[in-house]
């Protein structure tokens, strides 16, 4: 599977929704996951499952074996940005993403309301 057709499978799904329909082959591409979870947490699921504290937006950086949880420089980051930000519609967003990595974006809704712009990327493509 393909970064583009994972994104494609979780476009329009709801905040809570689960990923298990997908996981496996998700993991088994080395394909990562990027969601936002209440006000505090990036969520990594696939080729990498953790977590990362960035409470009203922040920097995490991790790398494939993981989120360094004392916010220490690793190669990789991705900035979260809390009610500041929007979907590829121009619809404002609670939870958006900026990194360098090469990534899809695929959006998650709570309410009518894009709730996160998450991320699909290659494991294969961490510094």
């Amino acid at each position: 599977m393909e970064a583009r057709e994972l994104a494609e499978k979780l476009n329009g799904r709801a905040y809570g929704d689960s990923f298990d329909d997908v996981l496996e082959e998700a993991q088994q591409s080395g394909l990562v996951i990027v969601t936002g979870a209440s006000d505090d947490l990036m969520e990594f699921d696939g080729a990498i499952r953790d977590e990362g504290g960035c409470f009203d937006g922040g920097r995490v950086y991790f790398d494939k074996d993981g989120v360094d949880q004392e916010g220490e420089e690793r190669a990789n980051w991705i900035d979260a940005r809390w009610c500041d930000g929007m979907n590829r519609d121009g619809l404002p967003a609670t939870w958006t993403y900026e990194t360098e990595i090469p990534c899809e974006r695929f959006d998650i809704w709570e309410d009518g309301e894009v709730y996160c712009v998450g991320l699909v990327f290659s494991i294969e493509d961490l510094k």
